[in-house]
């Protein structure tokens, strides 16, 4: 469709009402618009008839179809490309295990550790405080 500026309009409703004079302008632009009017309603309905009869239609449903499918296939390629090299690469070695530091650890109920025992505290004098029953 033209591109047609305000100017323009303004200069062919300046000419139309030279020619055709201010007494007739309203009955040739009545006239105008309803010949313009019949024309786009005859057009469309002959697209439409067209368009029905060829099936443009289904030909876009399919092309549109089509283009999702082609999308489709190219993402399980790439997924399935994915899939196959994580696969064959060999496994990450895991980092070395570092102790942890008991400063950094949460505790349960906010309670610190007990202490580990070690030689030390496994000494005769703490099975001598140990009362015996018999």
């Amino acid at each position: 469709m033209p591109d047609i500026g305000f100017s323009e309009i303004l200069l062919v409703i300046v000419i139309a009402l030279v020619v055709i004079g201010p007494k007739r302008l309203p009955e040739a632009a009545r006239f105008l618009g309803y010949w313009t009017g019949k024309l786009r309603r005859t057009l469309q309905n002959a697209r439409a008839d067209m368009e029905r009869e060829l099936g443009i239609d289904d030909i876009k449903r399919e092309v549109h179809n089509q283009l999702r499918l082609e999308e489709l296939e190219a993402e399980r390629k790439q997924v399935e490309e994915t899939f196959r090299r994580s696969q064959t690469l060999p496994p990450k070695p895991l980092a070395p295990a570092t102790p942890a530091d008991p400063s950094t650890m949460d505790f349960i109920d906010d309670e610190p550790p007990e202490p580990q025992a070690d030689a030390r505290t496994l000494t005769a004098p703490a099975a001598a405080t140990t009362p015996r029953h018999e």
